[in-house]
């Protein structure tokens, strides 16, 4: 590969930021209400912390937004405000008017290459089989990109226009030694560059973004193809990895339901004549309980206990019922049953409801299937909510072992719903339920740790590898 070299101050289109009109104080006053009325988890760190802790973080927050009206700094204090009573189960996203606002405005400076500096670029560019180092052409699922080098920095710019993104727009810079570096959103929003990563020379990691090497012929080793893949699908799927181990990846539990249980069906011969079963659980953040009903079976040795919940009933969080009844995919029993638990919240208004008539729920197999003997489920730090309940369940079977890095900690409050702020600018999202496992048990902020850590030394391009492996060994 060879390519000129260009003042990077020239390789910049800047354009100046306009002032933003965002009234933070109410934001933030309108988040509080809803989040002190609604949240199932603010009564309990309130008990914890104390009412007198509780008040003065507020009163300090309610003077760092006095002088703020910029949209994305607004965000950052109301979630900073959130983070007294636990570091997720919580979301603010910026409505659609917000973000047309952002726009307008340019308040982000415009990142591109143009022009005879795009031309040149483009021209000297030439891949080779034997790269050097992130420098070269990627591809992932929004975008292809040509990474050059410039005085010691790493710049990162789109080739093509594709749905999100147009040529020359610049995906990231980077310091070449210590990668400190910008990341920056089709939008041009800058993040800071958390990751800068080569796997096996054939897979960049940006971040959250995963990217494969294009301008080469020779052939990708399967675990990249394999990892690509995982970190660009949405895709439910299996597959039969030898005569030991079925691979079956999960990227959600979000009314996904359909798809785990059409690939369970298809693989059904496979995993009961199999005897291990591998279960990918990467970037899984969580979704509903159901979703995995039909995948117990296969991983029980035994009865599971399943530790209930509590829901805090209020008119804004009863209406919930009324979008779930609305599911297509529930039958009319579904429906009905929903229906019911609507209306015992909506005769306990102000109450913790047991909705599930019990504290500890026993579920019992009809039968404790032979194969598989060995069940390994991949987990890391962004596991979340449904995702961590089933680890839970499934942690529980002799069969089952944990593999990879502890989960992000998000499960004993629960179960969210999404409400505007009063100004428009954002949507809330908080927890409507409370485990009973708590305090004696808690997931928050802490998470569930494997039984296998997958240290550093192992990368995660290798990690269906080495847990395969392991289970082989136990054959």
């Amino acid at each position: 590969m060879r390519f000129c070299i260009y003042p990077l101050l020239l390789l910049l289109t800047f354009t100046s930021a306009k002032a933003q009109n965002c009234d933070c104080t109410q934001n933030l006053q309108s988040m509080i209400s809803i989040f002190e009325k609604n949240d199932a988890g603010f009564q309990h760190i309130i008990d914890l912390k104390g009412e007198e802790a509780y008040m003065a973080h507020t009163k300090s927050y309610l003077a760092k937004v006095l002088e703020i009206s910029d949209y994305d700094a607004c965000q950052v204090a109301l979630e900073g405000w959130l983070r007294f009573f636990r570091t997720g189960h919580h979301r603010l996203t910026k409505t659609d008017s917000t973000l047309k606002k952002q726009v307008s405005a340019a308040i982000w400076p415009k990142q591109f290459v143009e022009g005879d500096n795009l031309t040149r670029i483009l021209a000297d560019h030439v891949d080779s089989e034997n790269p050097e180092g992130v420098l070269g052409t990627w591809k992932n699922k929004d975008h292809r990109m040509l990474v050059v080098e410039k005085d010691g920095r790493y710049i990162g710019v789109v080739v093509n226009d594709s749905l999100s993104w147009k040529k020359g727009q610049i995906v990231f810079t980077s310091d070449k030694l210590s990668k400190s570096g910008t990341v920056y959103r089709s939008s041009f929003r800058p993040v800071g560059l958390s990751r800068l990563e080569l796997l096996d020379k054939d897979i960049l990691r940006i971040n959250d973004d995963t990217y494969r090497r294009e301008g080469i012929t020779r052939q990708m080793r399967k675990h990249d193809e394999a990892f690509y893949r995982l970190k660009n699908s949405a895709d439910t799927y299996a597959e039969q990895r030898d005569d030991s181990t079925v691979y079956l990846r999960i990227p959600s539990f979000t009314f996904n339901k359909k798809a785990i249980d059409s690939v369970l069906r298809a693989f059904d011969v496979a995993i009961r004549s199999t005897p291990n079963l591998l279960i990918d659980l990467r970037d899984c953040q969580g979704g509903q309980d159901n979703n995995f009903s039909n995948l117990m079976p296969y991983l029980v040795s035994g009865v599971t206990r399943i530790v209930t919940a509590e829901l805090l009933s209020t008119k804004l969080n009863n209406q919930m019922w009324d979008e779930i009844v609305k599911n297509p995919d529930l039958s009319e029993a579904e429906k009905s049953a929903y229906k019911k638990i609507q209306a015992l919240l909506n005769n306990n208004l102000g109450s913790f409801v047991n909705i599930f008539g019990k504290d500890v729920i026993l579920s019992k197999p009809d039968s404790i299937l032979h194969y598989p003997k060995n069940v390994g489920i991949i987990i890391h730090e962004n596991n979340f909510s449904t995702t961590e309940q089933f680890i839970l369940a499934a942690a529980q079977s002799r069969k089952v072992k944990l593999f990879g890095r502890k989960t992000g900690g998000a499960l004993d409050v629960s179960n969210m719903v999404e409400t505007p702020l009063s100004t428009g600018d954002f949507v809330f999202e908080y927890c409507i339920s409370r485990s009973l496992r708590i305090p004696e048990m808690s997931v928050d902020d802490k998470g569930i740790h494997p039984d296998f850590y997958l240290d550093k030394s192992i990368g995660e391009n290798n990690w269906v590898d080495f847990v395969a492996s392991t289970l082989n060994s136990w054959l």
